[in-house]
């Protein structure tokens, strides 16, 4: 016994029961738009994955940024801190800081400090904008993952619609 829907469907089609290959079209047909469908869901799960990665990927950056900073900063202290013990042992041997060569040593290692600074910062730079980029390339994953699944979609529905085609009935 056929369920109403089954009569439904074949009337909608001008389909005949008694052809029983109608029965096969109809069921391509629905296989056809059921596929289409699920292609064009898996392309937005795609997406939306691509887009949680991608956010994880900006934070990772702003926190190798501040981690940079950190260590920059770091860097700087620890330089203050050398550069106070130096002049306390400059002092207590009497020799002047002021003039000569602790200046020159001094201006040397400040100038040494502050490379090192920028070097720190530019290093977590780097390492923030690979991650700005990873997460742009997730984002195109992504619209690319969309786009598939609608041509995937297009091609289960013409693969249907070519079972109407007069000649293959």
């Amino acid at each position: 016994m056929k369920s109403n829907l089954w009569k439904l469907l074949c009337r909608v089609l001008n389909i005949s029961f008694a052809d029983p290959i109608s029965g096969w079209v109809i069921a391509s047909i629905v296989m056809s738009t059921v596929s289409a469908g699920l292609g064009v869901m898996q392309g937005y799960q795609q997406q939306q994955i691509a887009k949680a990665n991608a956010a994880s990927l900006r934070m990772q950056a702003d926190r190798e940024r501040q981690a940079a900073e950190r260590n920059a900063q770091i860097a700087a202290e620890r330089r203050k801190r050398e550069r106070g013990k130096a002049a306390a042992a400059f002092a207590a041997s009497g020799v002047l800081i002021d003039e000569g060569s602790p200046l020159i040593v001094e201006a040397e290692d400040d100038y040494r400090s502050e490379v090192n600074e920028a070097t720190i910062r530019a290093q977590g730079a780097d390492t923030a904008w690979r991650s700005r980029s990873q997460a742009a390339i997730e984002v195109a994953k992504g619209s690319a993952a969309v786009t598939q699944g609608y041509g995937s979609a297009a091609g289960s529905l013409a693969q249907g619609a070519s079972l109407l085609s007069p000649g293959l009935r």
